[in-house]
């Protein structure tokens, strides 16, 4: 059998001390496919290198809802510039995240919104992070910004109407390390994606 991870972090700086090794590794225990997913300028652009290096590694470049407050406007067209590469698959992980930044929220949605614009420019996909800003997240998808190639709720709070909402636009719902926290309930949320539309 063989599996995909559809959302790493090979560019962070804790992997350099053994990147490589671990990403042999994982692929020779049959993790076949990997997406390495940017998060701001300089972690999008050493995802991109770090795709073209390997066969069977794709990425996606970003700037995440906590890397905005550092962010300038200008930084999405260097974001575009390095999505213009085959092996870039997504522009992400973008989105809004209220749980550890509060004060710059309207900074957040704007620049969630034109990212979206951005992913409509090049025809690509989104991958996006939402933590404690459902409303928001679900007012721009729906009232905001109607994406052209959808893509898939990486950071996916376990809330049903959220699941239910991003399912219903036609996402993929991600779950991820957030079902292992104690205070979660993930039977509830799963059941309400259909398999086909489960990504982890």
């Amino acid at each position: 059998m063989q599996f995909f991870d559809s959302h790493a972090h090979y560019n962070d700086e804790r992997f350099q001390e053994d990147r490589e090794n671990i990403i042999s590794q994982i692929y020779h225990d049959n993790i076949t496919k990997i997406t390495c997913a940017g998060y701001n300028v300089q972690s999008s652009e050493f995802a991109r290198n770090l795709s073209n290096q390997y066969d069977f590694v794709y990425a996606t470049a970003g700037i995440s809802p906590n890397d905005i407050e550092d962010a300038k406007i200008e930084d999405i067209e260097k974001i575009c510039q390095i999505a213009q590469n085959d092996k870039i698959v997504a522009i992400g992980e973008i989105g809004l995240d209220y749980y550890w930044n509060q004060e710059n929220k309207e900074k957040q949605k704007m620049f969630f919104v034109q990212q979206i614009q951005l992913a409509d420019r090049l025809d690509l996909p989104i991958v996006i992070h939402c933590r404690d800003a459902v409303m928001d997240t679900l007012d721009i998808l729906k009232h905001k910004i109607n994406p052209k190639r959808r893509g898939i709720f990486h950071c996916c709070m376990l809330n049903k109407e959220l699941i239910k909402e991003a399912v219903k636009l036609g996402f993929y719902i991600s779950f991820s390390g957030n079902i292992t926290f104690k205070t979660a309930k993930p039977n509830e949320a799963v059941n309400e994606v259909p398999l086909r539309q489960t990504s982890n």
